[in-house]
C-alpha cells in the first residue's frame, strides 16, 4: 500500500489487489463452482456485492462478476482458482490482476473530493454499502466498490498515472 495523501478529511492509498473476472449464467453450477473456491455465493442483483475476510465478489452485469482479493494471495493460488473454475465448460474465469490499478479512498470528506471528478451520486440512499458502480471518474471508465467506510476504485492499468494525478488534484483544488 502506498499512501498518496492524508489530509483535509481524506486519505487516498494506492493498493495492490488481484482480480478474477468471471462470466457465466449465474445458475446453481456457477454458484457451486465459485463457492467451492472462495466460500461466497454470487450476488444475484446487478451492481451488488458480497464479501468475506478474503474476497469482494460483485455482479457487474447479467453474465459478468468480479472477484477481488482483499489481501495479497499467492499468484499460484490465483492461477489455480482460475484453472479450477474454468474446468466448468459453461464458465470463463480470467485473471485481470496485472491489468487493473486500485485506489482506496477514505475519510469523512471522501464524497466531496470524488464529486470533483465524477457526477455520480454518493449519497447512502443512492449508493448504499455493499454495492458497486461502473462510471467515469476523471473521464476514465472505473468501477467503484462501496465498502463500509471507504471506496475501492479500479481502473485499467494504462490509466493509473492519470487517475492518481486527478485524485491528488481533487484534494489540492
Amino acid at each position: 500500500m502506498t499512501t498518496l495523501t492524508y489530509k483535509d478529511g481524506i486519505e487516498i492509498n494506492q493498493v495492490t489487489r488481484q482480480q478474477i473476472t468471471l462470466r457465466g449464467k449465474g445458475d446453481g453450477a456457477f454458484a457451486f463452482a465459485v463457492n467451492k473456491e472462495v466460500s461466497l455465493l454470487p450476488p444475484s442483483d446487478n451492481l451488488r456485492m458480497v464479501d468475506n475476510d478474503r474476497f469482494i465478489f460483485a455482479k457487474q452485469s447479467f453474465d459478468q462478476w468480479v472477484l477481488i482479493a482483499k489481501n495479497k494471495e499467492e499468484d499460484q493460488e490465483i492461477l489455480r482458482m482460475v484453472s479450477e473454475i474454468n474446468k466448468n465448460d459453461v464458465m470463463l474465469a480470467s485473471n485481470y490482476s496485472e491489468g487493473q490499478s486500485y485506489f482506496e479512498i477514505s475519510g469523512e470528506d471522501k464524497d466531496h473530493y470524488l464529486n470533483k471528478l465524477t457526477h455520480f451520486d454518493f449519497r447512502n440512499k443512492k449508493f448504499p454499502a455493499s454495492t458497486m458502480v461502473q462510471t467515469l471518474v476523471a473521464r476514465i471508465d472505473c468501477c467503484i466498490y462501496k465498502l463500509e467506510d471507504k471506496y475501492l476504485i479500479t481502473c485499467g492499468k494504462s490509466f493509473e498515472d492519470y487517475l492518481r494525478d486527478r485524485l491528488l488534484d481533487s484534494v489540492n483544488l
